[in-house]
């Protein structure tokens, strides 16, 4: 039986920092968030009783792509529960992120600045941002932190370490 995967999702991940997780000391105790960003993490955030995304939208469209504090809040006080429930969407972000740790971590009683602080934090260390988790797939651009681009002279794109295996239809045959 040929155990090779054309993708491998168990495979060891190179721009994973912290396997375990990662650390965060806030007020003199310590939690740990998941090591790889959880997908429905975003879930809260991005619900549609929410509107976040048609807010955004709403708000660029306005300023013809170019908006500025002004057009925020006047979008925002056209939706004046949108900042309570943002931040109860935030605070259940953070309860699947601290998935057993949520009740010692609001105990602390975060402010918003430290949820600003610990989100921007957290984005820097999963390499991962918003505007480029909905970029056009046909965008090439390579923004990430995490990789680098290929070579020209390279035959394989990413090392067997990453979890994926090259593009090489020969490769997804199998022996029988």
């Amino acid at each position: 039986m040929d155990t090779s995967f054309a993708i491998d999702l168990d495979a060891p991940r190179r721009e994973v920092q912290f396997p375990d997780g990662i650390p965060v000391k806030f007020r003199g105790e310590q939690f740990l968030f998941p090591a790889e960003l959880p997908a429905d993490a975003l879930d809260p955030i991005l619900s549609d009783e929410l509107g976040l995304v048609e807010l955004l939208g709403e708000v660029i469209e306005s300023a013809d792509g170019d908006a500025g504090v002004a057009e925020v809040v006047t979008a925002l006080f056209r939706r004046p529960t949108l900042p309570r429930q943002l931040l109860a969407a935030i605070r259940e972000t953070y309860a699947i992120l601290l998935d057993g740790q949520h009740e010692a971590f609001t105990k602390k009683r975060p402010s918003v600045p430290d949820y600003v602080r610990l989100t921007i934090g957290l984005v820097k260390v999963y390499g991962v941002e918003l505007g480029k988790l909905f970029r056009s797939a046909d965008s090439s651009a390579n923004d990430s932190q995490t990789s680098s681009p290929t070579s020209p002279a390279s035959t394989e794109s990413t090392p067997d370490v990453s979890g994926f295996v090259p593009d090489n239809p020969d490769s997804l045959e199998s022996d029988g």
